[in-house]
């Protein structure tokens, strides 16, 4: 390829770059369009206080796998197992949606079946796995669902 075509690409490239920095008619404002969860206050607290703890705990469990810990993993998963969705009062349950329950319950199963592997099999890759797959729903949730605070939630 001649100069002259390679300073007519590089000119062209080089426009393209900067006209893709700089937004055409201001920043783009997008609407929240994920469907909303109503809650009261004090329950909104209560569901965003779990989705701490599931952070919290895999926050454990990756210190834990730097170290092949499995016994760590085991307890730390065992916190947020099938044990932990009782702790959400039935008459918050009862105003979520069936697809986030069925989310929300496989988060907790996982959990127990990461306990009983990591004992069971202590391989850390395994437990990677898992790990991905409960990230996973925690993105799946996160974008399908909002939480809005209601006077009168749905009841």
């Amino acid at each position: 390829m001649n100069a002259k075509y390679t300073h007519i690409i590089a000119a062209a490239l080089g426009a393209l770059l900067f006209a893709g920095s700089v937004p055409a008619a201001g920043p783009v404002k997008s609407v929240d369009q994920r469907a909303p969860l109503v809650l009261l206050d004090e329950e909104r607290h209560i569901v965003l206080e779990e989705m701490r703890n599931f952070l919290a705990v895999l926050q454990t469990i990756t210190d834990a796998l730097t170290r092949e810990d499995m016994k760590e993993i085991a307890r730390a998963a065992r916190t947020m197992g099938s044990g932990a969705a009782n702790e959400i009062p039935p008459k918050t349950v009862a105003k979520l949606p069936d697809e986030f329950k069925v989310l929300a319950g496989n988060v907790h199963t996982i959990f127990d079946l990461m306990a009983l592997d990591a004992e069971s099999l202590a391989d850390p890759k395994h437990t990677l796995t898992q790990m991905n797959d409960l990230l996973q729903k925690c993105n799946a949730c996160h974008g399908i669902y909002q939480i809005k605070v209601g006077k009168t939630a749905k009841k």
